[in-house]
């Protein structure tokens, strides 16, 4: 008997392990990770209705805005024009909000050599 609660305590335990996306962002709204993004290059830039957004070089899976809102972006990284590469998630919008830019999660960022 013990050994089969051993079992099931052991399957479980493994059985129920998440190795996707840890969010740190918009958990009070209830907003999923609808797409993870790795190094991608773009820009930072100062937009009058969002603040400091996101401008990627390149169309981004599920994102239907074209611009990232980040949550997590550092003071340092806060000028307008500053070429980064940059990784995180894109995490889901409602229908029936109005954004300028869509919802984002910076898991990396560092300036990007200009060329």
């Amino acid at each position: 008997m013990e050994k089969g609660l051993l079992v099931i305590s052991i399957v479980l335990f493994f059985g129920c392990s998440d190795d996707g996306p840890v969010p740190r962002c918009y958990q009070k709204s209830g907003r999923r990770i609808v797409a993870t993004v790795e190094n991608v290059i773009g820009a930072i830039v100062m937009n009058e209705l969002c603040g400091f957004i996101i401008d990627p070089n390149e169309q981004l899976d599920r994102n239907p805005i074209g611009i990232l809102s980040p949550c997590n972006l550092s003071d340092e990284f806060e000028i307008n024009g500053l070429r980064i590469i940059f990784s995180g998630y894109i995490y889901e919008s409602f229908e029936t909000e109005d954004i300028c830019a869509d919802f984002f999660e910076i898991t990396e960022i560092m300036m990007a050599e200009v060329q």
